[in-house]
């Protein structure tokens, strides 16, 4: 039977759930004028007054949890935790809708531990804004959630960035310890890199975020390594990566399509950006420079046996030089003149090492030395000029 049908007893039993929910909450009437406490904190409010959500609960206006830096809720909803109430009947045990939440990393590490009863206990806490202040800016986070242990204290934030991006915060021995998982992860200023799973650990502290424990795959092989983004003034970033096993192929191809170069690499690499504030930061140039081992690989259209073997100057043809592996260094930024090295290089008798710049559009620039063994036991020095493309090189002899 519709309950449309019979306004007057719609309204009657709406009032009457009202009555049985707020009920469950006889202490926070007088919170007004006497603190409350959560683990022992006292949390004070400005305003109070009766809302539904969609059930009857108590909102609360400009809530504080006064810990050595106080965290602010600008507007809690405060209602039974049904499931306590209706099987052991604890009223003190609550549930918040909260819309925005403000603290300071270590403020909110705090909720992690307690310093005495509380005549509240929170379960659950659904916010639809986090504002976590670091260093000179604040870090913003969409809708989340806080849940809370059978003592009370807060055991985990848990937040979804987009589809893919989840965000755990953890207390942890007074710190804000951070998680970030996510499947798929490509950044615009590391345009080489492609990510098919990112699991990075770390924690928040008051002037920035470290990530000590960063694990990826993509491209055949693994990425390792640790960052931090200082946010004390500005954003800086700094930081260590490993590659292991990477198919060079595939990570070259995003910056120099139908380049030449095959192989599997490993290399160790330090990277530094900065940038007015951390929303800049996620396409500001970075700055990459280390060594790397390339096994396994081939150059192809690489004329160096030929170069060694022409009798005269000119441009010389084009081959396939392979090698078990050859080393170097490298240095270079987004959008920016990148210089490499090599050196290693092994095939039978001819071995080879160079140093050369790569402009972003692939233009080359550099020199190559060889040396090659002659049959009769006689060695064959020369350098050549390379110039071309990173997909089509051009080594001449001078």
């Amino acid at each position: 039977m519709s309950m449309t049908l019979f306004p007057r007893r719609a309204q009657q039993l709406r009032r009457l759930a009202a009555v049985l929910a707020l009920s469950a909450l006889p202490l926070v009437a007088n919170a007004a004028t006497e603190s409350f406490f959560w683990l022992g904190l006292p949390v004070t409010f400005k305003a109070k007054e009766y809302a539904f959500k969609p059930w009857p609960a108590y909102e609360l206006r400009q809530l504080q949890v006064q810990t050595t830096q106080p965290i602010d809720m600008k507007h809690v909803w405060l209602t039974p935790d049904w499931s306590s109430w209706m099987t052991e009947f604890k009223t003190n045990r609550m549930r918040a809708e909260v819309d925005e939440i403000v603290a300071k990393p270590a403020a909110l590490a705090r909720l992690g531990t307690s310093d005495g009863p509380s005549s509240r206990k929170i379960t659950r806490v659904n916010f639809a804004r986090l504002k976590l202040q670091v260093g000179a800016t604040t870090l913003e986070f969409p809708a989340g959630t806080m849940n809370f242990g059978g003592d009370g204290t807060l055991t985990e934030v848990r937040i979804a960035l987009g589809d893919k991006i989840e965000v755990s915060l953890k207390p942890t021995a007074g710190k804000l310890g951070v998680t970030v998982q996510t499947e798929r992860l490509t950044l615009p200023a590391l345009p080489a890199l492609a990510f098919t799973s990112v699991v990075a650990q770390g924690e928040i502290d008051e002037q920035g975020i470290t990530l000590d424990k960063i694990g990826a795959n993509g491209d055949g092989g693994a990425v390792g390594g640790s960052l931090r983004v200082d946010l004390s003034e500005g954003a800086v970033l700094s930081g260590n990566l490993t590659f292991n096993s990477l198919r060079v192929k595939e990570v070259l191809d995003r910056l120099y399509p139908r380049h030449v170069v095959e192989g599997f690499l490993n290399a160790d690499l330090t990277i530094k950006s900065s940038a007015a504030s951390i929303v800049e930061l996620k396409a500001a140039p970075i700055q990459v420079e280390g060594t790397y081992t390339l096994k396994a690989g081939s150059i192809d259209r690489f004329g160096l046996f030929e170069g060694m073997r022409k009798s005269g100057r000119g441009v010389v043809g084009g081959g396939l030089v392979r090698f078990e592996a050859i080393t170097g260094k490298f240095a270079g930024a987004t959008g920016a003149i990148a210089t490499a090295s090599f050196g290693g290089l092994d095939n039978g008798g001819l071995k080879g090492q160079g140093s050369f710049t790569v402009k972003p559009d692939g233009q080359l620039a550099g020199s190559v030395g060889g040396t090659l063994r002659l049959p009769g036991g006689q060695t064959e020095a020369r350098n050549l000029q390379l110039t071309g493309k990173a997909s089509a090189p051009i080594l001449s002899v001078r």
